[in-house]
């Protein structure tokens, strides 16, 4: 069993492993000095470049929570407070809480639009990232009619709006 002070020796190295790449991995990029570019193909090149460099996002949430004592840190929080020590650590329903309630500041919804934003939260609380296939393919906006009815829904600023939502839950 590894020891508080292991974990945080592993916290150290994969602080170090992120500044030292942040200009060689583009996801590290994206994520630190780009978000307007997050998407769930940089989320998946993120995971991906984390456990090839020894650094299992499952792992690294284990030594968050033994270390800071933040159960279920996400892997954007992990990432950029590595980067940066004052960036908050953050649960994935923390970060789209935040992200959302940024996002609707000074709009405003009706009942329908209301209805799936909480869809799109359910989604972004297990992904942390929303496309465009996803509403065709998750089954919570399948379930409630789909690519069509949110574009229906929601207009045609539709994909701006998640391009938006995207940026906020990277920022």
């Amino acid at each position: 069993m590894e020891t508080i002070r292991q974990r945080k020796i592993n916290l150290d190295a994969f602080a170090s492993f992120v500044k030292a790449n942040q200009a060689h991995i583009s996801a590290i990029q994206i994520l630190m000095e780009r978000p307007k570019e997050w998407k769930t193909n940089v989320l998946e090149e993120l995971r991906q470049n984390l456990r090839k460099n020894k650094f299992p996002p499952e792992k690294l949430q284990k030594a968050h929570e033994r270390v800071y004592h933040k159960a279920l840190a996400d892997i954007i929080s992990m990432v950029k407070h590595a980067a940066k020590e004052a960036e908050p650590i953050l649960t994935a329903k923390e970060r789209v809480n935040l992200a959302m309630q940024k996002f609707m500041q000074g709009k405003s919804f009706n009942e329908e639009q209301s209805k799936w934003l909480v869809f799109i939260k359910e989604h972004l609380i297990q992904n942390l990232s929303l496309e465009m296939d996803d509403f065709e393919s998750a089954p919570v906006f399948e379930r409630n009619g789909g690519l069509g009815k949110a574009k229906k829904i929601f207009g045609e600023n539709f994909e701006s709006m998640v391009e938006e939502i995207n940026y906020r839950i990277a920022a």
